[in-house]
């Protein structure tokens, strides 16, 4: 069946679409005229759908593009980020009392869900995006991840097991976390010191109870107990305590 399609401009770069007089998505110029359609126009139920899915894939792949001029990611971690966007505006369009009636995050009965967000096709939006990304440059999971564990050692003086399990959240390989915290060679002692002067500095480490404080926080940082006790040995200058940490 025939549709029409009409497409009005809206605020700055906006171009909002209509089906039979109903709002169905907003776009921008750009991509609009890329489609090389004129509005109005008639359009089958195949190629509307073609279009929704073109909507949607650059809405997802301007958002990519966003999210990396304000900081690096990782692979995993922009694909996660992209449904999750993707996801929330979906809900809050269904939300909204406006009288534009079907949007384009309902619109089809094959691809999407009209009652929730269709996960898999969206993960799968998202997956194409970040490997388009990945062909231009401006994603890479290695270069991700030196300057992330970089930044954490630098603010937190994580441990190499910290800064590892750290990079691995983020959905960096583990070999790849390896080569790099390899790269980076933190010293255990250097780093404890440091905390011991910064974060921890009003710790009484002959008292008992912040003695058994710190070292559960050094441990959580991915510290071993060795690595600790010798640590803290060297930063007490000479003096001797009661007893081993633990």
């Amino acid at each position: 069946m025939s549709r029409k399609l009409t497409a009005e401009t809206g605020r700055g770069e906006k171009i909002h679409l209509s089906v039979d007089g109903e709002y169905i998505a907003t776009t921008n110029k750009t991509f609009w005229y890329s489609l090389g359609l004129s509005s109005p126009c008639q359009v089958e139920e195949d190629q509307l759908q073609e279009i929704l899915d073109r909507v949607q894939d650059n809405r997802m792949y301007e958002k990519a593009l966003d999210l990396l001029t304000q900081r690096d990611y990782s692979h995993r971690e922009l694909s996660d980020k992209l449904v999750q966007k993707e996801a929330q505006r979906r809900r809050t369009s269904r939300g909204k009392s406006r009288d534009f009636g079907v949007t384009d995050a309902s619109y089809s009965s094959v691809t999407l869900d009209a009652e929730r967000p269709d996960y898999d096709a969206l993960r799968q939006r998202a997956e194409d995006i970040c490997l388009r990304l990945e062909e231009a440059g401006l994603l890479n999971d290695e270069r991700f991840a030196r300057s992330y564990a970089a930044e954490l050692l630098r603010r937190k003086h994580l441990s190499t097991r910290g800064l590892k399990q750290e990079l691995r959240k983020k959905g960096v390989a583990r070999e790849t976390a390896d080569i790099v915290v390899e790269e980076l060679a933190p010293d255990p002692a250097e780093s404890i010191r440091t905390l011991l002067q910064t974060k921890y500095r009003t710790r009484n480490l002959h008292d008992e109870k912040d003695r058994r404080r710190t070292v559960n926080a050094l441990l959580r940082l991915g510290y071993t107990y060795g690595e600790i006790n010798n640590a803290i040995s060297e930063f007490s200058t000479g003096d001797s305590y009661p007893e081993d940490l633990y």
